[in-house]
């Protein structure tokens, strides 16, 4: 962990704990959860996928043209996934699971394709 981030780590694991806390209550699951939110948090600040920009100790990522553009991608995948959720399988499931599954859609999409574009980037080794 870099010094310089130390307010980022500090306000990053608070808000872990408390969406844990208000999630899952005080039950080990919730001390699970905190320790999983603050590794996707570390994940995001060391991953080389935003710049980062100390100027602003409390939220320094930014995302450049790249960024911006797989952000979008995965915000229609998962309204367009939701969508379809809610309207073909309404009679199935309700609408809190159908924006559940598409927020968790955005997110993995997301990850999908940082990790896709990161691999590609990579020279082959021949």
């Amino acid at each position: 962990m870099k010094k310089e981030f130390l307010p980022y780590y500090i306000s990053r694991f608070i808000l872990s704990v408390v969406f844990s806390i208000l999630v899952w209550h005080f039950t080990w699951t919730a001390a699970v959860m905190t320790f999983v939110f603050f590794g996707l948090f570390l994940l995001y600040l060391h991953s080389g996928w935003f710049s980062i920009d100390l100027s602003t100790p409390l939220y320094p990522l930014r995302r450049d043209s790249h960024g911006q553009a797989i952000q979008r991608k995965a915000l229609i995948a998962s309204v367009v996934l939701g969508l379809l959720l809610y309207t073909f399988a309404g009679s199935l499931i309700s609408g809190q699971i159908a924006l559940s599954i598409s927020i968790l859609v955005y997110f993995i999409a997301q990850f999908t394709f940082f990790i896709k574009t990161q691999t590609q980037e990579r020279p082959s080794n021949q």
